[in-house]
């Protein structure tokens, strides 16, 4: 038997189911905010922008040429970032120790004189050269892979625009900045053997963001509320579909095509026939009674 529900079946659901639609919409709402926020671990996003240009004529359009030839060898650059000659050499960086230069290396400075025995101009040392200074900087990491990285970057760029962006994703906003700007700083160096680019600039460093990206607990919570409130709906909708009580007369001589021969009350469940009947008795009593003074029976007066 095909089960038919119009508009006004599905506007009582509505009614019917709208407290629980409300009560379970706002669960489900709280559900998915706390489990998101307990469950899900926060990512934070740090970002650095570089800009490459190669040596360009004076002529105009032979500049112009060459600054739509950079922006098509963006797509290149996107490659050779997420490619293990770049990433390994970041993880290395960032899981070893590096030797850091505390004092730049000072050249000898000279001085002239006038010998008059030779009477030659001689060059005389006036500062001794000074060798550069270093320390052993500690790793920063202990345990961060090249495929670790390639799954945090991504790679971005504007439309007609020669500066390309690289963003890192990580738990840890630190982590991220690390990342994002040791990239910048391998490829800066890397390019400039790979295609002979020199000109590489590095537009802006990244900084450790403290707002997280990702999980979007407004988005999440939207999604709880959403299904909350269809599960409601979809519940009442099921009593609907499945309720074959009868709530009307109509139904049986409409529907049906029977022919309605009365109407029974509603009969209070008894527990046993003793009751049945004392309570028939108390009923009668109590009618018997209100009917005033007239109900009683009349007694005879004759005399016997």
């Amino acid at each position: 038997m095909n089960e038919q529900i119009d508009l006004s079946q599905l506007w009582n659901v509505f009614k019917r189911s709208f407290v629980a639609m409300i009560v379970l919409g706002i669960l489900g709402a709280a559900a998915a905010f706390f489990g998101t926020k307990a469950l899900v671990a926060p990512k934070y996003q740090s970002s650095t922008s570089m800009l490459v240009n190669r040596k360009q004529d004076n002529n105009p359009n032979m500049q112009l040429n060459a600054q739509q030839a950079d922006i098509q060898l963006i797509n290149t650059y996107k490659d050779i970032i997420t490619r293990p000659l770049v990433l390994q050499a970041v993880s290395d960086n960032l899981t070893s120790p590096q030797k850091v230069v505390t004092k730049k290396a000072q050249k000898a400075v000279y001085g002239t004189r006038y010998n008059a025995l030779t009477g030659v101009q001689e060059r005389y040392v006036t500062k001794e050269a000074q060798p550069a200074t270093y320390k052993l900087r500690p790793a920063k990491y202990t345990n961060l892979t090249e495929g670790d990285i390639a799954s945090k970057v991504s790679v971005s760029s504007s439309q007609n625009s020669q500066v390309f962006t690289i963003s890192v994703r990580d738990t840890n906003p630190t982590r991220a900045r690390d990342i994002a700007n040791e990239i910048a700083e391998v490829f800066k160096e890397k390019i400039a053997t790979i295609m002979s680019i020199s000109n590489v600039s590095i537009v802006s460093q990244a900084l450790a963001n403290p707002d997280p990206v990702a999980p979007n607990l407004k988005l999440y919570s939207l999604i709880g509320l959403f299904v909350g409130v269809m599960v409601a709906f979809l519940w009442g909708l099921v009593r609907e579909l499945t309720d074959r009580t009868i709530k009307d007369i109509d139904f049986i001589t409409d529907d049906l095509g029977l022919v309605n021969l009365g109407i029974v009350n509603y009969v209070q469940k008894m527990k046993d026939m003793d009751q049945a009947i004392e309570s028939k008795k108390t009923d009668s009593v109590d009618n018997f009674v209100s009917g005033g003074e007239e109900s009683y029976p009349q007694r005879s007066r004759r005399r016997i």
